[in-house]
């Protein structure tokens, strides 16, 4: 008997089942920066429910001891818990995340690991500076004695600068060095592109708090600038990483989603402050710190709201414009919440009631992403017509692909 045409049938059969698989992501799609498969779900949240296991158990045990609370003794062994909490994340972490690649749970593990051991590091170097060095809060106040009626300034900035040790100015520096550390290890260990994202913002923080620790009043004055530059550093991080992999198919791309991921929100948030308030701080926004609330400024019922709403909705196209030329979404996706306010306050000076302003917010800003979502690669072509489809340029612009979608 000839098994010829039931194993033709069988070829074709797995042949439609592999092409069913295949066609759910499109040649111009973005794989999934944070995702495997629903295994990767499942597993996390196991991992979820271990984490939450781990620090119930230490509470449990702090609890049963008879040190006092803040002691030394009792923020040893704290510190002891949690140190020990970030050594369980690290050994789950080469298993799920080294040896099986799995994505949503490193994310997980990762920010916990890096948590942790941020904690551990700031609090050994609290120690070293207090049991070290002698530093108490008595002694701090003997040297601050007599500067209580200076009025905020450059002079006083540096009136109370000279009064500290340098192990407690770069205290900033310290911090920022603590969470950037555990993440560069643990992105050397296992590649994982969510903590490369994180060692971008780690490296703009700490960079921010090196100008911070060097000269805090300049860098105060100037923040929202240095903002402007520390986003507009962890874009142009993620654009270079995408250079370096415009086929969007290695770790290099899905870190590249992650820096533009944390970038949006940052320069978008930095670029509403410079509108409001212009490149530099005045002195008297020190004194009075609701200035400098850029949600209290979006919520307040005035014509400056809504000027800064139309100028975050403009800020947010530029930000899809990018998006669709270099062919990543996570611009667009960081701004939404922000987009969302912004066509809130827009609709709600028109004198809507709440439900209005709520569905005709909705209604437009799903409209929108459906819209791009929709037209993403027909737009993209039209986008990038005048541009070569090879070179230096298509690495940057990568070239649209002909299916619609």
């Amino acid at each position: 008997m000839n098994d010829t045409p039931r194993n033709d049938a069988a070829a074709a059969a797995a042949r439609d089942e592999g092409s069913l698989s295949a066609s759910s992501a499109r040649p111009s799609d973005e794989m999934l920066p944070f995702l495997n498969n629903f295994h990767d779900i499942f597993t996390t949240l196991g991992v979820v429910i271990l984490m939450a296991g781990l620090v119930v158990g230490a509470g449990q045990i702090m609890s049963g001891l008879e040190f006092t609370e803040e002691s030394f003794s009792w923020q040893a062994t704290l510190i002891g818990l949690i140190a020990g909490i970030a050594v369980v994340l690290w050994g789950i972490s080469a298993i799920l995340v080294g040896r099986q690649r799995r994505i949503l749970p490193g994310i997980v593990l990762s920010a916990g690991f890096i948590g942790a051991a941020a904690i551990v590091l700031v609090w050994g170097y609290a120690q070293f500076l207090i049991h070290g060095l002698g530093i108490n809060e008595a002694m701090l106040e003997s040297r601050f004695n007599g500067m209580d009626d200076m009025e905020f300034g450059r002079e006083a900035v540096q009136a109370g600068l000279a009064q500290l040790p340098i192990s407690l100015r770069i205290l900033p520096v310290v911090i920022g060095l603590s969470a950037l550390v555990p993440a560069i290890l643990y992105y050397t260990a296992f590649r994982l592109p969510f903590a490369g994202g994180l060692v971008g913002v780690g490296l703009a923080a700490t960079a921010v708090l090196t100008l911070f620790t060097l000269d805090p009043y300049t860098t105060g004055i100037y923040l929202p600038s240095v903002m402007v530059a520390a986003g507009g550093a962890l874009l142009l991080a993620g654009i270079v990483f995408d250079m370096r992999d415009p086929g969007r198919e290695t770790r290099l791309a899905g870190t590249a989603f992650w820096l533009h991921f944390f970038a949006a929100p940052i320069l978008l948030s930095a670029v509403l402050n410079v509108t409001r308030l212009g490149w530099t701080f005045d002195e008297a926004d020190f004194a009075n710190p609701e200035n400098t609330n850029l949600l209290a400024a979006l919520a307040a019922d005035n014509g400056n709201a809504t000027q800064l709403a139309i100028v975050a909705l403009t800020v947010i196209a530029i930000f899809a414009l990018v998006s669709l030329l270099i062919n990543r979404r996570a611009l667009i996706v960081s701004g939404l919440l922000t987009a969302g306010i912004s066509i809130g306050v827009i609709v709600n000076a028109s004198g809507l009631g709440v439900g209005g302003v709520i569905a005709v917010t909705l209604l437009v800003l799903g409209g929108i992403v459906v819209l791009l979502g929709a037209a993403w690669n027909p737009v993209r072509s039209v986008l990038l017509a005048p541009f070569p489809r090879s070179g230096p340029l298509a690495r940057l612009f990568p070239p649209a692909s002909g299916v619609v979608g």
